[in-house]
């Protein structure tokens, strides 16, 4: 099966997001998905899928059956279904959200007994495939010295993490700064690599 994506809905409760942010391999659901009412008007439905803890039992459950029904025709039903499946992590105790048209008890279940084995094959095969993409994707990372910009293109991101660790410690001494790196596609990757996280509140940048 394919990798599914992380998908923007968030059908959530309980007062917490609506599942673990993960970056999966593409999926072309995704891009649909952006385009279809339920995820144009999400903000419109925030208080249907989303639970307020102040409301009653009654009035929860009848949220959850309302939010069944959005789920129902949204056209990437079965790809946000089967990344609740593999990436949620709540229990069959505590967890009362929507995702994917099920209710996360559920989800649960199923995680945990009737499709354990095939959940954690599935989830292996998306570790394996991320790891792949990474080993051929190419970066370009870019950051300014006192003696002007600099640009490094087509990089693996191995090397891209241990040059952009150099840059930080330069930017560390005063040296370096507006430390970046992106994608094929100029997206900003900057936040995936180990060197940025681990010093995301003090990235310089140009005064």
């Amino acid at each position: 099966m394919a990798a599914v994506p992380h998908l923007a809905c968030g059908h959530g409760g309980g007062g917490g997001p609506a599942g673990p942010q993960r970056r999966t391999p593409d999926y072309p659901g995704a891009h649909h998905a952006a385009r279809t009412p339920a995820h144009n008007d999400r903000e419109q439905y925030r208080d249907l899928l989303d639970r307020n803890r102040s409301a009653s039992t009654a009035i929860w459950a009848a949220q959850q059956a309302a939010a069944q029904k959005l789920c129902a025709g949204c056209p990437v039903r079965p790809a946000c279904e089967e990344l609740a499946l593999r990436y949620g992590e709540d229990d069959r105790n505590s967890d009362d959200r929507v995702r994917g048209g099920r209710r996360g008890q559920d989800l649960a279940i199923d995680r945990e007994i009737r499709q354990a084995d095939r959940l954690a094959a599935a989830t292996a095969a998306d570790l394996q495939e991320l790891a792949e993409k990474a080993r051929r994707e190419r970066v370009t990372l870019t950051y300014t010295t006192t003696a002007g910009p600099v640009t490094k293109q087509g990089m693996r991101r191995t090397l891209a993490e241990r040059i952009g660790a150099m840059a930080m410690r330069a930017a560390d001494r005063g040296e370096v700064w507006d430390i970046a790196v992106v994608d094929a596609t100029g997206v900003d990757v900057t936040d995936d690599f180990a060197f940025a996280r681990e010093n995301c509140s003090t990235l310089p940048v140009a005064a």
